[in-house]
């Protein structure tokens, strides 16, 4: 029972660290080339607190400030 737990909990925190680097990388990725620096998160109700910046929703409940929505797709040149 006890390595039953402690695999579970192994699992758990890779799958945190790897949503964690995701996330990392994405708001690395985006708005690098911009001139307006955003950051911090927001939800539905507390808007980006920078101008010229939008809240992205990458799940329901988990959101951060980005001048480029999670999932857009790229504009042509």
């Amino acid at each position: 029972m006890k390595k039953k737990i402690q695999n579970l909990l192994f699992g758990v925190i890779a799958v945190a660290v790897l949503c964690a680097g995701t996330l990392s990388a994405r708001q690395l990725r985006s708005g690098a080339h911009s001139s307006t620096t955003c950051g911090g998160t927001c939800s539905a109700t507390q808007p980006c607190a920078v101008a010229g910046c939008v809240c992205s929703f990458t799940t329901p409940f988990t959101a951060f400030c980005t001048t480029k929505l999670a999932g857009a797709a790229p504009q042509g040149k």
